[in-house]
């Protein structure tokens, strides 16, 4: 009897909801309207907006609003994700983005072989992913869609050799960005063979990674000839050497980023600007060594920079400063 009711209490209202979404001015809207409004929406908005009439069901479920999936605001757990996958994702995705529990107490996983072989197969137009902060010990690099042009791993466990098994095939053909940001594991080994087997590379974002040294930068600039943007930022391995190698192979390079690198010297900058024409930004932000010798250099072999960081570079003195805003006037300097 109880339960009986319920039931009809609970029909009532979803009557009586129905009858004042229906009435309400915002139904009214024309479907492009509406599209346009849930296009400002987040993903558990959309989910949540999904139940409120069939109306609505029928607009959230319009592909135009699943090309961006970005998930990272909830650390989802496995089954979370797999419900997620299942029952949003389609072959009009062009980008996902995912946040993991690495830095949490909470010890989950959240990505499987067997998750990225259905994300492969839903979403062949997959273009971005992004898995920050998940442990990558568990799948293999030749797991994820081929067809990605940009992938994101940052603050991630990437364990040695990871990218070894790209070596078996032809994995990632289209890959134009790589994003490492703090995966500390990363080392010089790995380095090898990302440019050994991601030729395409033109965008690879090492900062933080500490294990990287020149010997790695070497192996990057020997093979990775297309690379337009590099951060190499707090790599305390990296010397002029690197600067060296970078100068010396990367002739299509318009973005370095040094901050932190405090080995790095006149010597080494005056070595890498030589050949770097076309340097559009340059940071070379806390490196105590520069001194105005190297600030001289970047003026005279870089004439099309746009952006200068040389903040916490105490050695250089106010009137070199100057003189280069003169001789630089479309140049954004910060610092020091």
């Amino acid at each position: 009897m109880a339960s009986n009711m319920a039931q009809k209490k609970r029909a009532a209202q979803l009557k009586l909801a129905n009858s004042v979404v229906q009435t309400s001015p915002i139904c009214k809207l024309p479907a492009n309207i509406m599209l346009n409004i849930f296009r400002h929406l987040d993903v558990k908005s959309l989910c949540t907006a999904s139940r409120v009439c069939r109306l609505w069901y029928n607009l959230v479920s319009d592909k135009s609003l699943w090309r961006v999936v970005d998930l990272r605001p909830w650390r989802l757990q496995l089954r979370t994700l797999w419900k997620a996958v299942r029952n949003r994702l389609s072959d009009s995705v062009t980008e996902l983005r995912v946040r993991g529990f690495i830095g949490t107490s909470k010890k989950a996983e959240n990505v499987s072989p067997s998750l990225l072989e259905e994300i492969r197969q839903k979403c062949p137009n997959l273009e971005k992913m992004s898995l920050c902060y998940c442990d990558m010990r568990s799948v293999e690099a030749r797991c994820f869609p081929r067809g990605l042009k940009q992938l994101c791993l940052d603050h991630s466990i990437v364990p040695l050799g990871w990218f070894d098994s790209l070596r078996q095939e032809a994995f990632f053909p289209n890959l134009l960005e790589l994003s490492l940001t703090y995966c500390t594991r990363i080392s010089d080994k790995d380095l090898a063979s990302v440019s050994r087997f991601l030729g395409t590379l033109q965008h690879l974002d090492l900062s933080h990674c500490y294990r990287v040294g020149d010997t790695g930068v070497h192996s990057v600039t020997a093979n990775l000839k297309e690379l337009k943007y590099l951060n190499l930022s707090n790599c305390p391995g990296i010397t002029d050497l690197s600067l060296h190698h970078i100068g010396r192979h990367l002739f299509k390079l318009k973005y370095l980023n040094l901050l932190c690198c405090r080995q790095v010297t006149d010597a080494g900058v005056n070595s890498l600007v030589h050949s770097l024409s076309s340097l559009e930004s340059l940071v070379l932000a806390s490196c105590p060594e520069i001194t105005n010798n190297a600030l001289n250099s970047v003026t005279e072999c870089c004439k099309q920079i746009k952006l200068l960081n040389i903040s916490d570079c105490f050695q250089l003195t106010e009137s070199c400063v100057d003189s280069v805003k003169t001789l630089l006037p479309d140049c954004r300097i910060t610092g020091p």
